[in-house]
């Protein structure tokens, strides 16, 4: 009989005390919990008190990392850790008591060549299927049509959550997954690891997996689920720096992750910014002006 799948959990976080508790409930309540927890943080407080340590029915160990980067923060971490398969883990998030074991299940019945990562379904992040225009703009950035995009990487960056439909299948395959809650074989992400991406790191995650991808499959679950609360944090202050950051950080993944450069870069990102200004002077929903300013002043 093989033996059980050994699973590392690394959260990256950064002055959310009260949601990191939240996930160690969640961690400490599972049917099949982790092996170990590694938290990497930044400074030298303790975030979340020494109780909810002790408390916890596996190890746990903090992590000080000298720069605040979630994207630098879980490769330290991932380095210290000994499982077999990795669980990237948000600080703000909420799953029920059999998360792990379903998802170890799977990657004990399935090779590596046929499963390399998996995230759960995000119940708040089922967005709805793309309208006509959106499908157009896609299919433009793309150079392919699609029913609804999703699970897929495309343009300069461009990266859709898959619609996850009651009797459509349970494993869904995508071209990225998200950090929000992602389980990657050990020995996957350390051909690959995180970008070195600085401060809020925006769309490491798709750096990392679409390069995973080209060794092997990842895939969407359509149960179990988790919720996502996304929390307020400091890099997401000022929102032009924020929406200028994310942008410049598309344009990285698309060269590096996705190969894609020059004139085939260029145009797709400088209609991209043009699609996203048209989108807020229509709209313009709370903090559109700042949002704005953000594009205006991006850099490829």
């Amino acid at each position: 009989m093989a033996k059980p799948i050994q699973c590392s959990v690394i959260i990256a976080t950064l002055d959310r005390a009260a949601s990191l508790r939240v996930v160690l409930r969640c961690l400490a309540n599972q049917s099949r919990p982790p092996a170990e927890v590694v938290i990497a943080v930044v400074g030298t407080g303790n975030p979340f008190g020494g109780e909810v340590i002790t408390s916890c029915p596996f190890p746990v160990r903090i992590l000080r990392c000298p720069e605040k980067s979630s994207a630098l923060q879980r490769n330290q971490a991932a380095s210290v850790a000994t499982g077999d398969v990795l669980a990237f883990l948000d600080d703000d998030i909420e799953f029920g008591d059999d998360l792990f074991a379903c998802i170890l299940k799977r990657f004990e019945q399935m090779p590596e060549e046929k499963l390399g990562a998996v995230s759960p379904h995000i119940a708040n992040a089922n967005g709805p299927v793309p309208g006509r225009l959106t499908r157009w703009y896609y299919t433009l950035q793309a150079g392919y049509s699609d029913p609804d995009f999703g699970g897929r990487l495309f343009g300069p960056g461009i990266n859709c959550f898959p619609i996850h439909r009651e009797r459509g299948p349970e494993l869904i395959p995508v071209e990225w997954l998200p950090a929000t809650c992602l389980f990657m074989r050990t020995a996957l992400f350390d051909r690959h690891r995180f970008p070195q991406f600085s401060g809020y790191s925006f769309a490491e995650d798709v750096h990392l997996t679409a390069r995973a991808a080209r060794e092997a499959p990842l895939f969407f679950l359509r149960e179990p689920t988790i919720l996502h609360h996304s929390l307020p944090s400091e890099f997401k202050t000022d929102r032009a720096a924020l929406t200028a950051g994310k942008l410049h950080n598309m344009a990285v993944v698309a060269r590096e992750a996705m190969a894609l450069r020059g004139w085939s870069l260029w145009w797709r990102w400088q209609l991209h910014r043009l699609f996203l200004l048209t989108i807020l002077l229509i709209r313009r929903p709370t903090g559109w002006t700042e949002n704005c300013r953000g594009i205006w002043r991006a850099q490829p």
